[in-house]
Order: C-alpha cells, then sequence, then structure tokens
C-alpha cells in the first residue's frame, strides 16, 4: 500500500519509472535477466512502444479515459497489454494507454524465445533442438554488445553455452582479429592476445579463439589484420572456410584465394605463391614482418629484400618497392619492420637472381572472388555451419568443446563458445548439434572456428578486467594461434573532441545508492531537460543524518572510454544547495580515483561543469559513478533534486 501512496503523488512521468522499477524487482525475484534492443525485458512486458509522432497518453479509470499529457516523440515505454476497447490501445503500466494510431506510434514485440525467459509460467521453458534451457542470463557488455549465458539440459546430459551478439550498425564497434605475441609462429592464449591489443586503439571488450593452428603455431588458412594480409591460405578451397569483414564493414563467410605476382624491373611477372609460409621446392614466398624475426629458410635458394614499400598488402592492391639487396645461398633473412623479403627455391630461386640493387618492384594482389577485395579483417576456420539459412550436415562424430561464429538476418555478428568435455558441467557437441544451435540462435550463415580445448570465451568484467568466462576443456585456457576481439573503438583525433557517454535518450538503466541518506533515487526524465528530450534526475534527502552524505548515480551496463581523456563534463540543473558535486573512475589496474566537478553546487538551472582526469590513469578506464553528490556539513543537509545531462568525455 505504500508503494502505491507513492506513485500516487508523483508525476506521469515519475509513476511510469516506478512502475517499471517495481516490474524489474518482481522480475529480479525468480525470472532470467534478459535484453532485448538494449532494454531488459520485465515480468509482464510483451513489447515495447515509440512514438514517432506527439499523442496523447490516457489515464483508464471506470471506463472511462482522462487525458494526462502529450507524449513527444523519442519517447519509449513498456507494453504490457493490447486492448481492443476505444480504438486499440496499448497498455503501459499503472493504468495508463496510449491509442494505436498509424504514424504516430511504432509497436516492436521481442522474440517469444526471449518471451520465454521472463515469462516461463505464460510460455514455458525454451526449447532448442540439443535440449532445454533451464537457466539464461543475458548481460549487457556495452552500447551494441550483449552477452548471454545459457545451462541446457538435453538426452546427451548438460550444456554450457555463452554467446556474444554484437551490433554491426554501431560504428563505435569493431570486430578485428589478434596473432599471437604479434607474429605469426607460435601461440598464446587468447586472455594474453587480447591484453595486448587492448588499449592499442580501443578498448577490448570480449575475445574468442580463431583458425586452427600447426605445429609450428601458424594459422591454418588466410588471416588478414587491420587490412593487411597477414597469411594466405594452406587449406584447399573446398575445405576451408573463411569469416572476413568487408572493406564497407560488412560481416561475410566464403572461402576466398588471392592471387599474388611479382614484377621486378622490366621484367616478365611470376607467379607469387603465398605469404607468411614456409617455402618449399620451387616456391616463390613473400615474408613480412608479422611471419617472425627471420623467413626460417634454408640456404637453398634466393631472398631478395625491399625497401621503401608503399602500399598494402591485400586484395585488389599493388605493392611497391626497391631492390635494397639480393642474397644467395644463405637464407634465413633478417625481417626489419618497413621491409619486405621475396625467397625462392629451384626455379623461383633463378626468377630473383635476376633482381640488382636499386630495381623497382611490384606486386599485384586479387581475391578471387571481387566482394573480398579490401577486406579489413579475415580468420579461417573449418566447418560451414548454416549456408544461405540452412543448418548443414556432417557425416563426422565426435561431441567437443566448440566455437563458432555466425551472421543473422540483420547483418550482425554472434560468437559462440560450447563447453565440452566435463560431464557435470558440459558435454559438448558434435558439428550437427552444433549447426542446428547456430541457426536456432538466428544465425543464417554460420562456421567453426578451432575447438576442443582452445575454444575460450573471454569478456570485460565490471571491475574493468579482462577474463575467461568459459571453463575450456584442458582445465585452462589453451594458448592458440590467433583471436577474434570485440572492440570499442577510439575517437579520432582532431583538435578537441567530445565523446558522448550518456544522453538518457536510451533505455540505459541506472540506479542509486549512497551514504547517511534517509532517501536516494535515481531516474530518467522528460521534467527538466538541457538536451534532447530526456534527462537524469537524481533525488535526495539527507536531512538529520550523521557524518558524510551521499547520493550515487551508477549505470547497469558499464560507462567505458575508447582512450585517456582529459576531463569529464556534463550539464548540471543545480537545486542552489551547495553540496559537493564528484565522480568516480576505476581504471585499468583496478584502482579507483574520484574527480571533483564543484566543491559547492551553489546555482539554481543549467550550468556546464567538467572534472579534470588525472594523467596517469591506466587504460581501459571505466565511469564508475558519474555523480557522488555529497555534504559533509550537517547544518547544510536538506532534500532535492538535481538533473544532469550530455554526459561526456573531453579529449584536448
Amino acid at each position: 500500500m505504500a508503494k502505491v501512496k507513492n506513485i500516487i503523488r508523483m508525476g506521469i512521468g515519475a509513476v511510469l519509472a516506478a512502475w517499471t522499477a517495481l516490474q524489474a524487482a518482481e522480475a529480479d525475484a525468480g525470472a532470467n535477466v534478459v535484453y532485448w534492443e538494449g532494454m531488459r525485458l520485465v515480468q509482464g512486458q510483451i513489447g515495447k512502444l515509440e512514438i514517432v509522432k506527439p499523442i496523447n497518453l490516457w489515464k483508464r479509470e471506470n471506463g472511462a479515459l482522462t487525458f494526462v499529457r502529450v507524449l513527444q516523440p523519442g519517447e519509449q515505454y513498456r507494453v504490457y497489454s493490447y486492448d481492443e476497447a476505444f480504438g486499440g490501445q496499448y497498455g503501459v503500466g499503472g493504468g495508463y494507454y496510449v491509442t494505436n494510431i498509424k504514424g504516430h506510434v511504432v509497436y516492436k514485440t521481442p522474440s517469444r524465445e526471449k518471451l520465454k525467459l521472463v515469462n516461463p509460467g505464460k510460455y514455458g521453458a525454451r526449447q532448442l533442438a540439443v535440449g532445454t534451457v533451464v537457466k539464461e542470463v543475458s548481460t549487457r557488455i556495452a552500447s551494441g554488445v550483449e552477452k548471454e549465458e545459457m545451462e541446457i539440459v538435453g538426452t546427451r546430459g548438460k550444456q554450457h553455452v555463452y554467446k556474444l551478439d554484437i551490433d554491426t550498425s554501431n560504428e563505435r564497434l569493431a570486430i578485428e582479429t589478434a596473432l599471437s605475441n604479434d607474429q605469426v609462429l607460435g601461440i598464446e592464449p587468447v586472455l594474453e592476445q587480447a591484453k595486448r591489443y587492448d588499449g592499442r586503439d580501443g578498448i577490448v571488450l570480449a575475445a574468442v579463439n580463431g583458425d586452427y593452428f600447426k605445429q609450428d603455431g601458424s594459422p591454418t588458412d588466410l588471416m588478414v589484420h587491420r587490412g593487411e594480409i597477414v597469411m594466405t591460405n594452406t587449406t584447399p578451397a573446398a575445405e576451408r572456410t573463411i569469416f572476413g569483414i568487408s572493406a564497407d564493414g560488412k560481416p561475410m563467410i566464403g572461402n576466398p584465394d588471392v592471387q599474388i605476382r611479382v614484377r621486378i624491373g622490366e621484367g616478365s611477372s611470376y607467379p607469387v605463391d603465398g605469404i607468411n609460409k614456409p617455402r618449399r621446392a620451387h616456391q616463390l614466398m613473400l615474408y613480412t614482418p608479422y611471419f617472425a624475426a627471420s623467413t626460417k629458410t634454408n640456404a637453398l635458394g634466393t631472398e631478395v629484400v625491399l625497401t621503401n614499400v608503399q602500399g598494402v598488402l591485400n586484395g585488389n592492391g599493388t605493392v611497391t618497392g626497391t631492390v635494397k639487396k639480393v642474397v644467395v645461398g644463405q637464407g634465413n633473412e633478417p625481417l626489419q619492420p618497413g621491409e619486405l623479403v621475396l625467397s625462392g627455391h629451384g626455379r623461383a630461386s633463378d626468377y630473383l637472381r635476376q633482381a640488382k640493387e636499386g630495381d623497382a618492384v611490384e606486386i599485384s594482389l586479387q581475391y578471387d572472388q571481387p566482394e573480398w577485395n579490401g577486406v579489413k579483417e579475415a580468420v579461417g576456420g573449418r566447418y560451414r555451419l548454416v549456408s544461405n539459412g540452412q543448418a548443414q550436415s556432417f557425416a563426422i562424430a565426435g561431441v567437443h568443446p566448440r566455437t563458432a561464429v555466425g551472421i543473422d538476418k540483420n547483418g550482425n555478428v554472434m560468437l559462440v563458445v560450447v563447453d565440452g568435455r566435463q560431464p557435470a558441467h558440459s558435454q559438448g557437441m558434435t558439428l550437427n548439434e552444433l549447426a542446428k544451435l547456430m541457426h536456432e540462435l538466428g544465425a543464417v550463415d554460420a562456421m567453426t572456428l578451432d575447438g576442443g580445448g582452445s575454444s575460450t570465451f573471454v569478456v570485460r568484467q565490471p571491475n574493468g578486467q579482462l577474463k575467461v568466462e568459459n571453463k575450456p576443456s584442458d582445465g585452462f585456457a589453451r594458448p592458440v594461434a590467433s583471436a577474434l576481439l570485440v572492440v570499442y573503438k577510439e575517437m579520432q583525433e582532431n583538435g578537441e573532441q567530445e565523446e558522448v557517454l550518456d544522453d538518457f535518450e536510451t533505455e540505459s538503466k541506472w540506479s542509486a545508492s549512497g551514504v547517511n541518506y534517509v532517501s536516494a533515487a535515481v531516474e530518467r526524465t522528460t521534467e527538466t531537460v538541457r538536451e534532447g528530450k530526456q534527462a537524469l534526475k537524481i533525488s535526495y534527502d539527507f536531512r538529520g543524518m550523521p557524518g558524510t552524505s551521499g547520493v550515487y548515480a551508477s549505470r547497469e551496463e558499464p560507462i567505458w572510454i575508447s582512450k585517456r581523456p582529459q576531463a569529464i563534463g556534463m550539464w548540471v540543473y543545480g537545486d542552489g544547495s551547495g553540496h559537493w558535486l564528484r565522480a568516480q573512475l576505476r581504471d585499468g589496474s583496478g584502482r579507483r580515483i574520484w574527480i571533483d566537478f564543484v566543491r559547492h553546487v551553489d546555482w539554481t538551472g543549467w550550468k556546464y561543469v567538467e572534472a579534470a582526469v588525472p594523467s596517469d590513469v591506466a587504460l581501459p578506464l571505466m565511469l564508475e559513478m558519474p555523480v557522488r553528490y555529497m555534504e559533509t556539513d550537517i547544518g547544510r543537509k536538506n532534500a532535492g533534486s538535481i538533473y544532469i545531462d550530455g554526459l561526456r568525455a573531453i579529449f584536448r
């Protein structure tokens, strides 16, 4: 009853927020935590309503409608019912309704599978080909990246599945390849690869293992990193599958190969057999510093060192260079930054011997499938699990841990790891079972990456640390040749820059905590706004409390900052209380750092404030508590509210 009385005292915006908060609290008590389109689904919810044009909000009492206010474009509400009365109305909670008027509202509904997770009593348990989902937890890692962890029980026994969904339309997200120790030869755990790449030009949010690899640690097939071919194929076309990110940023799966030819001076061109692979009889290989410290070749050949290299080794392009020296009968030539080495044996050695110091050299590269020209990232795999929306069949036995990558109908990417070889935790799957699973999870195209003891699922934790979340079958994360990373990219510098951390326009979930307070609350609101349609309202009551009082505002989804900022800024609608306004950061070393916006909020109305960030913070950086509103003087303790808007990181 007390909850109802509190709701009656609030305005409509607060009522709806309180209602959905109450629903969320009930959901927490027994249902799975599930996200959909950045919104946390709650028990009873059937969809959401997006306001496109101004439309009335109604209160229904005793069968009659009472006008409340006009909803504005950009506002969104959870929907709990649809009633054909009064022309068709969406119930948005608390007895409030919005009429279904075409062109003014857009209604969206989650998949039945997601609704089952938050309403198991109504929809029943989720059924998959491999068994029944008995538990599923969905967590938003960052904007556009969601993690799902599923526990499945089937005829084979238990299965544990980990899944990442990546929104490829988010321009701040990238899927990139990583190479063990930054070299083709050798292996390294996925976690260590992710840590090394972390902070190079963005924050690594998650990672899984990449291609199968040979005894020397080299990946089996094509690998492209940041637009440069690291290694060419080994496996025949009919037996290989490659995942790539195209020149325009679209994910794709295929079996491309690249044709390479070299021309020295005015002579004829000659085929190059590959990039960064061991040189065999009569072959001509091209080596880059990605391979190792040297070419690792024997003395039975000729090696031509190229300097003044111009261009990028990728499809549909040309790379030029100048002969620095020609080395005959020695082998194992050092690989230096900014240089390339052509290495030939037998007939290829004879071709290279014509080179002379100072000769111009041209290397042309062309994929056999034009859509792969200029591909940004690529990593090899093995089996095409789903093709053209159809799960494929395999006459291959074996139940093992698995790693897969898939693409859904909207062009988004999913990374999936299935644990195995641990009966009490997870049995593992056959290729046929994995193919059906990927199809059921929404993949219209999918393939395997390396599996078995290599299967590794790394995710950045709320404390800022990267961690292996699955249970690799070896009992530890096996060193592997390569990895796929999900990266939150840093901004490109061009004078002073701002990175918007939250504009409070989306369904981000905020919560209040604090110390020595009577009450504390945080909600997104349309009451008082500086930019856009919504701001964040922080309410507090410190009256009569001893010691230091404070209300703290935190977002459920971590706020990652892509590189080291000089300041954190935001607009603040002050209440003239004179309280202390701070923020709390957590850096890559786990250290907590407190920064000050102002010592006294002594104004009423909107004012822009900034807090300087120390220059020695370790990356990656998380804005753990954007607002810490505090008071130490017992004589100034009161109750009130402030609003914040346009939360941003400043780069100078």
